[in-house]
């Protein structure tokens, strides 16, 4: 299975965000369709968008809603997690009715994603207050654009817990990095489940590359994409990162997983990275974004095991009681053969 957890979803311009006292203590009320206030013109687009990925091989889609900086969580609109309103529901397997799946119809699994921007690390939304707004979304990611954004992302953000980024999105457009990546850091969010991903931007970080760029800039964009990119290559190893075939959100840039993992190789990831970039390392987010739900992110009981120290003992333990209780009852049957014996004497 190929995943893209990047397809950019429009949102009604003017949505009110969700207001603190809103989020603290209530759950955030599902909206009667995830199409309200959308244009026909922006409607006709994610259609495409969602066809394209999936004639292009993509099993799994993440619907993306991008926020700028702010201490606000947009409302998701697709509902909560007991209840989606998703765009597309009879094509996800989930939520399809079994009359109207069949051997012939397309899957395509359908996630939510709430990609926000971090320039300064003490502006974000990713609070206590927040988090019955924040759970209503799959996945947490953030585009990180300064230093200090960056180590909050790796350091605090990342922590275990109802709030945890998934993702990490580093901007490869600017050379020189406006920003050092620390391989401490990085591996600390990795040791973390966090995964790293490049080129996704939120809304109007920088234009896509379309005809109406510039040739120049076009070119600068590309050059500097390349170089940035190896570099994030080389500090990860090529592990933990994660490719999308859509970085600046046009039906136009969508690639094939093929071609995204044949890009991922010319950057030196390895083969066999290149092509868990897009399939298992997106799995692995999924299934550790759903810890977020539970408490304190365990998702199952623990079971407490003794060392092999104690089980030892305790096993010495009950063969000694075995062996005292047979030893009890061997001393038992003998007197009380030697009472019969002084009985037949004595008659």
């Amino acid at each position: 299975m190929y995943y893209d957890l990047f397809l950019p979803f429009p949102t009604p311009e003017g949505l009110p965000a969700k207001k603190k006292k809103e989020a603290k203590g209530k759950a955030t009320p599902a909206p009667a369709d995830c199409w309200a206030g959308l244009d026909s013109a922006e409607r006709a687009k994610v259609s495409r968008d969602v066809a394209l990925a999936g004639h292009l091989g993509y099993n799994v889609v993440a619907y993306t809603v991008s926020a700028e900086q702010s201490t606000a969580v947009t409302p998701c609109p697709f509902g909560s997690a007991d209840a989606r309103n998703l765009p597309f529901p009879t094509l996800d397997p989930r939520f399809s009715k079994s009359s109207d799946a069949g051997p012939s119809q397309p899957t395509l699994v359908q996630v939510t994603r709430y990609h926000m921007r971090l320039d300064d690390g003490k502006v974000h939304p990713i609070t206590a207050a927040n988090t019955n707004a924040l759970q209503d979304y799959d996945i947490l990611s953030a585009y990180v654009g300064s230093d200090k954004a960056f180590q909050v992302a790796c350091v605090e953000l990342s922590n275990p817990g109802p709030n945890q980024l998934s993702i990490i999105t580093v901007p490869l457009h600017e050379r020189p990095f406006s920003f050092r990546l620390n391989r401490k850091q990085v591996r600390q969010a990795l040791r973390m489940g966090v995964v790293v991903s490049g080129g996704n931007r939120s809304r109007s970080h920088i234009p896509p590359l379309t005809p109406s760029v510039p040739p120049e800039s076009a070119r600068r964009y590309r050059q500097n994409f390349l170089a940035n990119a190896r570099e994030l290559v080389r500090v990860t190893e090529g592990k933990g990162i994660i490719l999308s075939s859509g970085p600046d959100g046009s039906s136009s840039s969508l690639r094939g997983p093929l071609d995204a993992v044949n890009l991922a190789t010319i950057l030196g990831v390895p083969a066999n990275l290149a092509k868990e970039a897009l399939s298992l390392t997106p799995k692995k987010v999924l299934l550790r974004a759903q810890a977020r739900r539970t408490h304190k992110a365990v998702t199952s009981t623990p079971r407490l095991v003794p060392p092999p120290s104690a089980a030892r003992e305790a096993a010495g333990d009950d063969a000694m009681e075995v062996d005292g209780a047979e030893t009890g009852a061997k001393r038992a049957a003998a007197d009380s053969g030697a009472a019969n014996k002084k009985t037949k004497v004595g008659a």
